[in-house]
C-alpha cells in the first residue's frame, strides 16, 4: 500500500533523483553547512575540554581577552533575551531572503540556528552559579521573567543541537514542499517559543511561550493543506487549546491562594489548601501532559506526526512534545517541594502531598510505556509507527518524574533518569524520523511490509537507523542504556523506599522495554534486511548533507552511550542539587555511577532475547496486525458518555413532545428531528472514527436542529476568554 501522508506533491522515483543529482553539486549552502557542522563539532569538544579541565582558568590568566570574555560571561544578564530575538528576528529574515534564493533562506536558517546555539552555550557559567537571571517588567501586568538554571539549561542546550542538525538536514528534504517560506517562518517562531518556555522563572511566563508554541507548530502540523493533515493540525490545535486552558486555569487558581506565581518550593503553603493543591497540579499535570502524548490525552499525536514533514516531525518528536514533560517536572518538583530549611527528612509531613502525586504519575507514566509500545507493534507505517513509539518513551519520562515526587528527598535517581531520558530520546528519536524521510524521498512509500533489502541501496541511513535502534532499545555503549539503567534503579527504589506494588511496575518496565526491542526488530528486519523489491533495484545517488546531520546525532548517540557519566556529573547533577533532594543520597548513588557493571548489562541481555521472542511469537502468530474493537479505543471512552448524555436528551424531549401532542399544544417535533440527527450522526461516526469528528458530530446534534449562530473555533473562544483574563490582571495589577 503506498503512502501518501507525507509530501504535497507526488513525484516520481526518477525526478526526484534528478534533483538529488542536481543537489550534488557544490553551491553556496552545501559549503556554509559543512562549515557550520564542523565548527559546532569543535565547539562542542572545546566546551567538554572546558566543563571537565581547568584550562578555561588557565587560559584567563595568561590572556587578557580571555579574562576579560570570561568576565563577560559571568555578569551578562541579557542572554535570555538574545537567544528569544534571533530565531524570532530570523525568521522574518528568512521569509524576505527566500523570495530570491532558496540557498539564501536555508543558508541563514542555518547560521541563525548555530548562533543560537552559541548564545545558549554562553550561560553555562551563570547556569551553574545560578544567578542568570532577567526581568521584563510590566509586561500583561505581571512582566516576563527569566531564569537559567541547569535544568533548565540542559534542556536549551540539546534543543539548539538538535534543532541546528535538522535545519541541515530539512534543506534537501524541503525542496519537494510548497510554502517553504511560511515553513520556516514558524520553524523560527516555535524555535523562540520553546526557548522561552524552558527560561521561564514562573508559570505565567512559561505559560505565554508554551501558548505561542502551541500555534506556531499548529502551522508545521497542517503544511501540506492535504485534507489528513488539516484533520490533523485541528486535532492537534483543540487538544492544545485544551491544555492551553487547564493551565491557565492552575495558573489562576495558584495565584489567588497563593499569590506567586514564581517557580519556588512551595510545599508547606500549598500543606493548608487541603484538596485545592490537587486541583491546582493535577490541572498543570493534564495541560502539559497533552502536549507531553501523555495517555489518555495522547490521542493528537499519532495523527500528526505522520502527516507533518518529516524536519518538523523530527523535531515534534524530539523536543516540542518533551517540553510538555518539562512542564510536568518543573511544576512539580517547585510546587509540590518544600524548602531544604523546613523538612527534617524523607518522611517529613511536608513529602506527603507529593509522594500521593508521584505514585499517580508513576502508573499514568507506565500505562503511557504500554499502550504506546502496544500501538507501535500494530503499526506498518514507519512515521506512525514511531509516533506511538514517542508516545511509550515519553511514559519512560513521566515514569521517572513519578519517582522523583513519590521518592521526595530520596527521589534524585528518579529526575536524573527522566532529565537522562529527555535528552536520549531527542537524539535516537530524531535521527529515526531523518532515516524515515530519507526512505520515503526515495520510494515515496512508509510502508514497512513494502520494503526490505535497502541496506545494499542505502547503507549509510541503515548505518545510522541502527544505531538509534540500539539507543532507543538501550544496548550498552549507546545513550539509551544509560537513562533506562537509572529510570530502572529508581524504579527498584520507589517499592524499596515506598509502597510494594511498585515491584509490579518494575515488571512491566521490563516488559515493555522487551517490547520496544521487537519494535525495532521488525523495523530494521523489514525495512534494511531481507530481499530487495525488483522495483527499487535501480535507485541511486545519496543526499549527503541529509546524511552529515544525521552522522552528527549519530555520534552524540554513540559519544553519551561511551561516556554517560560526562552528561551526568556535568549537566543532570548540578540540575538536581539545585531542588530539594537528599545531596547526601546524590553524592553516594548518582556521583561517579558505574553504569557498565554486570548486573544491568545482563539485564539488558534478558530483555533482547524476550524482545526476539516476542517478535517470533508475532510473526508465527499473525500478532502485528490486532485492531482493538471500538469500544476499547480511546476515542469512544472519551466520547461515549457524551453520546449516553444526547440519548437522554432525545429521550426526555420525546416524551414532553409526546405529552404536549396529547394537550393538544403545537409544537415542532423536536425529539423525532433530535433521533434522526442522532442516527445520521452515528452512521457518519462509523465512517470516519476520528475522537475530533465524533465529538463535534455530536455537538452538532444541536446546532444543526436550532441553527444556531455559533463560534465553531476553539481557538476564538481561547483567545477572548484569554484577553478578558489578562485585561482583567493588567487593570488590577
Amino acid at each position: 500500500m503506498k503512502s501518501s501522508q507525507e509530501l504535497p506533491r507526488h513525484h516520481s522515483i526518477g525526478a526526484i533523483q534528478g534533483t538529488q543529482n542536481q543537489k550534488e553539486k557544490l553551491d553556496s549552502y552545501i559549503l556554509n553547512s559543512v562549515a557550520i557542522f564542523v565548527a559546532a563539532l569543535l565547539t562542542m569538544v572545546a566546551f567538554i575540554i572546558l566543563t571537565v579541565t581547568d584550562a578555561g582558568s588557565k587560559l584567563a590568566e595568561n590572556y587578557t581577552v580571555i579574562n576579560s570574555l570570561a568576565e563577560f560571561l559571568l555578569t551578562f544578564k541579557g542572554f535570555p533575551l538574545l537567544a528569544l530575538f534571533i530565531p524570532l528576528i530570523g525568521g522574518p529574515l528568512e521569509v524576505y531572503l527566500g523570495r530570491k534564493s532558496d540557498n539564501l533562506r536555508d543558508t541563514t536558517v542555518v547560521d541563525t540556528s548555530f548562533v543560537t546555539l552559541l548564545v545558549v552555550l554562553a550561560m553555562y557559567p551563570q547556569a551553574m552559579a545560578g544567578t542568570l537571571r532577567f526581568y521584563v517588567p510590566r509586561i500583561l501586568g505581571f512582566g516576563l521573567y527569566f531564569r537559567v538554571d541547569m535544568l533548565s539549561f540542559t534542556v536549551m542546550t540539546i534543543t539548539s543541537i538538535l534543532w541546528l542538525l535538522v535545519m541541515i538536514y530539512s534543506h534537501d528534504y524541503m525542496q519537494f514542499e510548497n510554502h517553504r517560506n511560511r515553513f520556516y517562518l514558524f520553524m523560527s517562531i516555535t524555535h523562540g517559543a520553546i526557548l522561552g518556555t524552558v527560561m521561564a522563572g514562573d508559570i505565567f511566563t512559561m505559560f505565554l511561550f508554551f501558548e505561542a508554541m502551541t500555534f506556531s507548530s499548529y502551522m508545521l502540523v497542517s503544511h501540506c493543506e492535504k485534507k489528513e493533515c488539516i484533520e490533523a493540525g485541528n486535532n492537534y490545535i483543540y487538544m492544545g487549546v485544551m491544555g492551553g486552558l487547564s493551565i491557565l486555569f492552575g495558573m489562576i487558581l495558584l495565584y489567588l491562594n497563593i499569590n506567586t506565581l514564581e517557580f519556588l518550593p512551595l510545599a508547606s503553603k500549598l500543606q493548608s489548601l487541603g484538596a485545592m493543591k490537587y486541583w491546582i497540579i493535577g490541572l498543570f499535570i493534564f495541560g502539559f501532559g497533552i502536549k507531553a502524548g501523555m495517555v489518555p490525552v495522547h490521542i493528537w499525536l499519532p495523527k500528526a506526526h505522520p502527516v507533518a514533514p518529516t524536519p518538523a516531525s523530527a523535531l515534534l518528536s524530539g523536543i516540542m512534545i518533551k517540553i510538555g514533560a518539562y512542564g510536568i517536572l518543573r511544576v512539580t518538583t517547585s510546587f509540590f517541594f518544600p524548602l531544604p530549611g523546613e523538612i527534617e527528612g524523607y518522611k517529613d509531613i511536608l513529602w506527603n502531598a507529593s509522594k500521593s502525586l508521584g505514585a499517580v504519575i508513576i502508573w499514568l507514566g507506565i500505562v503511557t510505556m504500554a499502550l504506546g509500545v502496544f500501538l507501535a507493534l500494530q503499526q506498518s507505517n514507519i512515521k506512525r509507527m514511531l509516533a506511538y513509539h514517542s508516545i511509550s518513551q515519553m511514559g519512560y519520562i513521566i515514569l521517572g518524574i513519578g519517582v522523583a515526587a513519590y521518592l521526595g528527598h530520596k527521589g534524585a535517581m528518579g529526575f536524573a533518569g527522566s532529565v537522562y531520558h529527555i535528552i536520549n530520546h531527542a537524539l535516537f528519536k530524531s535521527v529515526l524520523f531523518m532515516a524515515a524521510g530519507v526512505i520515503y524521498l526515495k520510494t515515496h512509500e512508509l510502508d514497512m511490509y513494502q520494503l526490505g533489502g535497502f541496506w545494499r541501496i542505502m547503507p549509510f541511513t541503515a548505518a545510522a537507523t541502527l544505531v538509534a535502534a540500539l539507543g532507543i532499545t538501550g544496548v550498552p555503549g549507546f545513550n539509551g542504556f544509560a537513562s533506562k539503567s537509572i529510570l530502572h534503579h529508581g524504579i527498584i527504589e520507589a517499592y524499596e523506599y515506598g509502597h510494594w506494588s511498585f515491584k509490579y511496575a518494575e515488571i512491566a518496565f521490563n516488559i515493555i522495554s522487551a517490547g520496544t526491542v521487537c519494535s525495532f526488530i521488525k523495523l530494521f528486519g523489514f525495512v534494511f534486511l531481507g530481499k530487495l523489491p525488483d522495483r527499487y533495484k535501480e535507485l541511486k545517488g545519496s543526499y549527503p548533507i541529509m546524511d552529515m546531520a544525521m552522522g552528527g546525532l549519530g555520534l552524540l548517540i554513540i559519544g553519551i552511550g561511551l561516556r554517560p557519566n560526562y552528561v551526568l556529573d556535568k549537566f543532570i547533577i548540578p540540575a538536581a542539587q539545585g531542588i530539594t533532594f537528599d545531596h547526601h543520597f546524590i553524592e553516594s548513588h548518582l556521583m561517579h555511577m558505574n553504569f557498565f557493571n554486570a548486573h544491568d548489562m545482563l539485564g539488558m541481555v534478558w530483555v533482547y532475547l524476550m524482545g526476539a521472542v516476542i517478535f517470533y511469537l508475532g510473526i508465527k502468530f499473525n500478532l502485528f496486525h490486532l485492531h482493538l474493537p471500538h469500544w476499547l479505543k480511546v476515542e469512544y471512552i472519551l466520547v461515549y458518555p457524551l453520546k449516553k448524555l444526547v440519548h437522554l436528551t432525545c429521550k426526555v424531549v420525546s416524551k414532553k413532545e409526546q405529552r404536549a401532542l396529547e394537550k393538544g399544544d403545537a409544537i415542532e417535533e423536536i425529539g423525532d428531528a433530535l433521533c434522526a440527527i442522532i442516527e445520521h450522526q452515528e452512521e457518519e461516526a462509523e465512517k470516519n472514527p476520528g475522537f475530533l469528528q465524533r465529538l463535534l458530530r455530536i455537538i452538532g446534534i444541536f446546532t444543526d436542529r436550532y441553527e444556531m449562530s455559533l463560534i465553531r473555533s476553539d481557538v476564538v473562544i481561547y483567545a477572548i476568554i484569554l484577553t478578558g483574563i489578562l485585561a482583567t490582571l493588567i487593570f488590577f495589577g
